[in-house]
């Protein structure tokens, strides 16, 4: 009776384990990167890698999954059967309408960006839980030499995520050059919108209280979105602003729901840059993209992150250029983990810290469904094995 009953308990575990996997490309068979793939409940969703593969866990069969990325019509593809799809699945742009630029429009940028913005004030309070995932890899001169996993469970709110508590990871260093051994910070710690009881912040952000005479607003396009339309707002800081972020805001101009900030950041306050008599900066950028979905209607949650940093140096007359790119998403919305306390992170938290005395488990990473979402990393990942360097801080 033991016995069957184990079977039983194999055949339900495997029936709930149907993967299945696919690739997404637009019209002009070019791959869609970081294309948010779901089921229509939204509960369980996963997000394509660099080259626009993707693979997902499903509890049963058939299903239809919903595909969303901002510039692309909202795509659904009906699962059947597990394993790869048949063919990849196409997304088509959606249509784009420019409107005139004018100080009307202006004004009505800054319009939206203060509803925007109050409607954040509103639900600021509000609290959600997700599994989540980051990756970052840092390459210099075109070859990776720093590699981090890791999973989270992650408190949320409408403005920043309070509690990020770290489950499996691993961490791959080879000798040489810069190391970005805290570079998540950026993606845990800079806010969504600032609020009237901030202190000083080292960077300031379009969405706050001084917002308008901080930044400069201008509507720049309308896109028809996902059965919505969303306006896209250019942001700049003023004369006079002190380190401030430019980009663009995409917000629902119904609802004033923010749906994207695409944004960089003031590059040479972020990394402490070696400079000597031969070694000499260059240049330095960033990036941070953040896509939310919507939820409850007229509200959106963070979906997913991707952050970009360039540093160019010359050491002793030769160019050297070293580039932290990190992508965190919630795969999976829900109750909190039950007996995890869920105690505030703090700002400065070094999760590399958390992680140097771990042993590198390899079992769990390669039977790991999210991890086989990114498969453009396998190369480097058994690279970084066979030299054996996972799990330790040089």
């Amino acid at each position: 009776m033991r016995i069957l009953l184990l079977l039983l308990l194999s055949v339900l575990s495997a029936q709930a384990q149907i993967l299945v996997s696919g690739r997404l490309v637009d019209e002009n068979q070019q791959p869609v990167p970081y294309a948010s793939v779901a089921l229509a409940d939204g509960r369980t969703g996963t997000a394509s890698n660099e080259v626009g593969e993707f693979s997902l866990k499903l509890p049963a069969l058939p299903q239809q999954l919903a595909v969303l990325s901002i510039g692309y019509e909202r795509t659904t593809v009906a699962v059947t059967q597990a394993g790869p799809l048949p063919a990849a699945v196409v997304l088509r742009a959606s249509t784009v309408q420019l409107p005139e630029v004018t100080v009307r429009a202006n004004g009505e940028a800054e319009e939206l960006v203060r509803r925007c913005y109050a409607k954040l004030l509103r639900h600021q309070a509000d609290v959600q839980y997700g599994r989540a995932f980051y990756r970052q890899k840092t390459t210099q001169n075109g070859r990776c030499r720093e590699f981090f996993d890791a999973f989270y469970d992650v408190k949320l709110t409408p403005r920043n995520m309070p509690s990020w508590v770290l489950g499996e990871a691993r961490y791959a260093l080879t000798k040489g050059g810069m190391n970005f051994t805290n570079f998540s910070a950026i993606t845990r710690s800079l806010p969504v919108f600032m609020v009237p009881t901030d202190g000083p912040h080292k960077t300031t952000l379009p969405l706050g209280p001084d917002c308008l005479a901080q930044f400069t607003f201008v509507l720049r396009q309308s896109l028809r979105e996902q059965g919505r339309e969303l306006a896209v707002v250019d942001f700049a800081p003023r004369s006079g602003t002190a380190q401030g972020t430019r980009g663009s805001l995409y917000i629902d101009p119904r609802t004033a729901a923010l749906f994207r900030i695409d944004q960089e950041l003031p590059a040479e306050q972020m990394f402490s840059l070696p400079t000597t008599a031969s070694v000499q900066r260059e240049r330095a950028t960033a990036r941070i993209v953040s896509d939310f979905v919507a939820y409850h209607d007229s509200l959106t949650r963070l979906a997913s992150t991707r952050t970009t940093a360039t540093v160019n140096l010359l050491v002793q007359g030769f160019s050297d250029e070293t580039t932290a790119s990190s992508y965190f998403f919630f795969y999976e919305y829900g109750p909190a983990t039950p007996r995890e306390p869920y105690p505030d992170t703090d700002r400065y938290a070094v999760d590399l810290a958390l992680i140097r005395k771990r042993p590198y488990n390899p079992g769990y990473w390669h039977d790991n469904a999210v991890i086989k979402a990114s498969p453009i990393e396998e190369g480097i990942i058994r690279d970084f094995e066979g030299q054996k360097v996972f799990g330790k801080l040089n």
